[in-house]
């Protein structure tokens, strides 16, 4: 299999937890994971479901950590680009749980 075909269809829902991370110093609590922990994390996890590290991962942004919220990033695999829809399915307490789909279509 080739490692475009290997992303191209692909989901995860692997546990993702991540610990939102808190801001103490001004006594508030940033209600979304880092755009840096998500595509390192997202990059795990499609590396041990499929077995194949994408070239790059690239988010957009922090993630919000609200239950529904979507976030496309962009992974390269073999010079092709493809949308990686990041969605968050849970949230308890301080952790994010979200699940990485990768579309059977390259990305624009």
């Amino acid at each position: 299999m080739t490692r475009t075909r290997a992303f191209s269809g692909a989901t995860t829902g692997a546990a993702l937890l991540v610990l939102f991370l808190s801001l103490t110093a001004c006594g508030s609590t940033r209600d979304y994971v880092q755009e840096k922990t998500v595509e390192r994390i997202a990059t795990e996890q499609l590396t041990n479901a499929i077995g194949v590290t994408p070239e790059n991962l690239d988010c957009p942004g922090d993630l919000e950590g609200k239950v529904g919220t979507e976030m496309t990033c962009v992974l390269t695999s073999d010079g092709e680009k493809y949308d990686a829809i990041i969605t968050v399915d849970d949230v308890d307490g301080g952790r994010v749980h979200f699940k990485i789909d990768v579309p059977p279509n390259a990305a624009e």
